[in-house]
């Protein structure tokens, strides 16, 4: 989920945060006490007592109680109450922080609007992360929600920008997805397993080669704390030498040059050992049309469009056009060009997209995931290959 501050709402990609922006306060300026509403006590209830209203204990003449309610074996307590649901528990959360998403537009198509919200969350792909789920239902530590509202999401800022949930808020929203997300069933507010990532292993054994212009998947088991195996976790992956080997969100990587990088995966603050991956020399890159490169960026890069494009870059034009936008110098820094044929680590705009530290700026898509690696694939062999018209 994304929370967001007095309903800043963000255009994407240009000014564009996730996919659940949430508000740290509602169009009145009203904030959240930071205690869900729709709790209950846990006090006795006077219908269910086995004891008299003069204290003498049960007629030992009457039996086995006829009320369904009252155990009949006096050595059997009753469980605490679950007295916290969807409706009155969570929705109120979202009512209090998350007005932004709750008007006639809401950022990333996201309703979290009463009668709304939980289908628009559980089980649904976010648009942040690929293949990880807004609400995965039992696994808050793989929900793409938890993810945005706690501390350094590995996509855009923390939600609420500016803000951040209470504590309370955070480790209900957790609970309710823990105890499998029910939509109308009552759920223990105590909550179980925190569902905190306790160790992650990327799977495949190193070294391992991959040659340049080619992918390579990789996957990773993370166990919680009791080492127990947590699915759909959402991963950060970081390569060590991003001019030799680019890795995305899913853990796909693609050979760039020649050398030897250090792949690591995070889960919540829990690091992978490295594994060693060694980028070999190919001497027939696959080539790819400028046909596919402009579709790749007009697609990825919405912001690129109009009459006023940042740095005056439009995708949107006649192909010859963009094509002799793209070999013209960059307008942030006019001592290389947006992209040099033949050299895609030395391309403006190729760096733009595959490198998390610039050196003007930040990296593109704003906002956004960075692009998959089939994406970049495709790039990268367009450049490669001399960047034809």
């Amino acid at each position: 989920m994304v929370l967001l501050t007095a309903c800043t709402v963000y255009q994407v990609p240009n000014e564009s945060e996730t996919d659940t922006t949430v508000a740290t306060g509602d169009a009145t300026g009203m904030t959240t006490t930071g205690t869900p509403t729709g709790t209950t006590t846990d006090e006795p209830d006077p219908t269910t007592s086995s004891t008299s209203s003069t204290g003498t204990g049960p007629d030992p003449s009457a039996g086995p109680s006829s009320d369904p309610t009252v155990s009949s074996d006096p050595t059997t307590e009753e469980p605490p109450p679950a007295d916290c649901d969807y409706p009155t528990s969570i929705q109120p959360i979202f009512d209090q922080r998350c007005s932004c998403h709750q008007s006639m537009m809401p950022p990333k198509g996201l309703a979290l609007n009463e009668g709304t919200s939980f289908a628009a969350l559980v089980g649904v792909d976010s648009m942040g992360q690929p293949g990880t789920p807004y609400v995965d239902p039992g696994n808050s530590a793989g929900s793409w929600l938890v993810t945005k509202i706690k501390p350094m999401p590995p996509v855009g800022l923390q939600m609420p920008e500016g803000g951040m949930l209470d504590a309370d808020q955070v480790a209900l929203i957790e609970t309710w997805i823990d105890a499998g997300a029910p939509e109308a069933g009552a759920f223990d507010c105590g909550g179980g397993s925190s569902g905190e990532a306790g160790s992650v292993t990327i799977d495949e054994q190193g070294p391992v080669n991959v040659e340049i212009g080619e992918m390579l998947d990789l996957d990773v088991t993370v166990l919680d704390e009791f080492g127990d195996p947590v699915m759909g976790a959402t991963v950060k992956w970081l390569s060590s030498d991003e001019t030799v080997l680019y890795v995305d969100a899913k853990g796909t990587l693609l050979g760039l040059n020649p050398g030897t990088s250090e792949v690591t995966a995070e889960v919540e603050g829990a690091v992978s050992s490295p594994l060693t991956v060694s980028v070999l020399n190919n001497q027939a890159v696959a080539a790819a049309t400028f046909t596919d490169a402009l579709n790749t960026l007009s697609t990825n890069c919405g912001c690129h469009k109009g009459a006023m494009p940042p740095a005056g870059l439009a995708f949107d034009l006649a192909a010859p056009d963009v094509h002799a936008a793209l070999l013209a110098p960059a307008t942030q820094d006019a001592q290389t060009k947006r992209v040099i044929p033949d050299l895609p680590g030395q391309s403006y705009l190729f760096k733009k997209l595959t490198r998390t530290t610039q050196t003007t700026g930040e990296q593109m898509p704003k906002g956004k995931a960075p692009l998959e690696a089939e994406k970049v694939q495709i790039l990268f062999r367009w450049i490669f290959n001399g960047a034809p018209a």
